[in-house]
């Protein structure tokens, strides 16, 4: 039984050690705290452009033209939040040719492969605004 002390002893330092190293490389890989932080801010910067981009979607009406403003009306939801809350840096609306327009944020990660998110250009999703209705053209009754 002596011997078996020192034997006991390298089996928890190694079984320690196995886990200090299973530890580090799980914080390594998931990115650790700091990357969850980021993750979550980030989200809350996509979730404020998606709130923006159906206020622009409601105020653009069928015009499929940008709003001059973003503050609500009584028939589109508000308020939004217009700049970053980590930051205080003011979202960008910048309009694009083709009838879309992009929002722009100072995100802290790369894009996510992730299908929920819209197109996204650097720092800024990209939104298609909404098309102007079709006339109908309902014939005058001959008379």
């Amino acid at each position: 039984m002596p011997h078996d002390r020192p034997v006991q002893r390298m089996a928890v330092r190694g079984i320690g050690a196995v886990a200090a190293v299973a530890v580090a490389a799980g914080l390594v890989l998931s990115g650790g705290p700091a990357r969850g932080r980021m993750e979550r801010r980030d989200e809350a910067r996509r979730e404020d452009l998606s709130r923006i981009s159906q206020l622009i979607a409601c105020r653009a009406g069928t015009s499929g033209r940008l709003p001059p403003h973003l503050s609500p009306s009584e028939t589109c939801p508000g308020p939004v939040r217009e700049a970053d809350p980590f930051t205080g840096e003011r979202y960008r609306v910048e309009p694009l040719a083709n009838g879309s327009y992009r929002l722009c944020a100072g995100f802290e990660l790369p894009p996510p492969a992730v299908r929920d998110w819209p197109d996204r250009d650097g720092d800024c999703l990209v939104f298609d605004l909404p098309g102007p209705s079709p006339v109908q053209v309902v014939p005058s009754p001959a008379g």
